[in-house]
């Protein structure tokens, strides 16, 4: 029996001990966080030389006017912090999109840029030109005979478009395979289109000079598709995205910018227009181990609810809200929607 009690009473010594060593970190103690301390720093005095001692090193070169008789403004102020820019925009790639049986090649640089770029291209190709008009942005190229066998022909054209994002071009490919003087709609050969295309992005991509001539500047304005529109006088929450694409591709590419922005999908219905999402802001304080080892809920956590209204066949409206009825601040919406345009292409 005393063997027993001495044991207990070692144990609770023992406990004892981690309970206070315990108490003594989390208390500030040993491991006192000092992230904040400078918040509470006070400007010292500047040094005082002994009479007769002077040194230019010393000197303050910066000098800010009037901070010495500087007084704070009353009231608390918030200052955001800036939006890290979207890795897709100002890379200098050239992407190959795909939406259905269509692909396209999305480049920086406006069309002005582009245009002499796929004219080296086609005469390093061995491609003739049959018409360039640069009012319309389009190249067409003569029939040929790519097996060189006489039963069969194929001609391509391509028409240059800016992008949504300012600075950006599309490359879009319309091949025609034996057929009369009228383009088609849509190629003739799928994948010979997608041949093409991908031959013209991998010429574009190694290529490391463009020409300078331009006769596309009647035509681009360098604005892009893509705006953030609304707000001011008919209130912050009309404020919005207006994307000038067809409607179809405008819901595709809408997806893919949410998820790149750091979006959680948690359902989308094309039939109402509407993604249903969970975000959670980097920019946020997340818990320590503590919390997240017990399972504590993520901070900067929320809910919302984009949905894209039609305007017409080649315009759309995204709206931003949250799931759960409460109003969205201002600052908050413009940021989400900042973010999200800056992921679309």
């Amino acid at each position: 029996m005393s063997t027993i009690m001495r044991s207990n009473g070692f144990r609770l010594t023992v406990m004892g001990l981690v309970l206070a060593i315990l108490s003594g970190c989390f208390g500030g103690g040993v491991f006192r966080d000092r992230g904040q301390d400078y918040r509470s720093a006070k400007l010292s005095a500047p040094l005082e030389l002994p009479p007769g001692v002077e040194s230019q090193t010393l000197d303050d070169q910066y000098v800010v006017p009037g901070i010495q008789t500087h007084k704070p403004l009353p009231g608390e102020f918030e200052v955001q912090p800036p939006e890290p820019l979207a890795k897709n925009v100002g890379t200098a790639e050239v992407k190959i999109q795909t939406l259905d049986d269509h692909s396209w090649i999305l480049l920086d640089g406006d069309p002005n840029q582009v245009w002499p770029r796929m004219r080296i291209f086609l005469g390093r190709a061995g491609l003739d030109i049959a018409k360039a008009d640069g009012e319309s942005a389009i190249i067409e190229t003569e029939w040929r005979d790519p097996n060189g066998d006489g039963a069969s022909r194929e001609r391509f054209r391509f028409r240059l478009e800016e992008g949504v994002q300012k600075d950006t071009s599309e490359i879009h490919v319309l091949v025609q395979i034996n057929g009369n003087e009228e383009w088609p709609q849509t190629s003739d050969n799928a994948k010979r289109e997608s041949q093409m295309v991908r031959v013209v992005a991998q010429y574009l991509a190694d290529q490391e000079t463009a020409g300078s001539v331009s006769i596309l500047a009647q035509r681009s304005d360098g604005k892009g598709k893509i705006f953030i529109e609304g707000g001011e006088d008919s209130g912050p929450d009309s404020r919005h995205l207006r994307l000038l694409l067809p409607v179809d591709r405008a819901w595709a590419a809408l997806g893919l910018a949410l998820v790149k922005a750091g979006f959680e999908i948690e359902d989308d219905r094309r039939e109402v227009n509407k993604y249903w999402l969970t975000y959670v802001d980097p920019e946020a304080e997340q818990p320590g181990w503590f919390a997240r080892t017990f399972g504590a809920r993520r901070n900067g956590l929320s809910r919302y609810v984009v949905e894209m209204q039609e305007v017409g066949p080649e315009e759309a409206r995204i709206y931003l809200n949250y799931q759960k009825g409460r109003r969205l601040r201002e600052a908050e919406r413009e940021k989400l929607l900042t973010r999200i345009m800056g992921y679309l292409y």
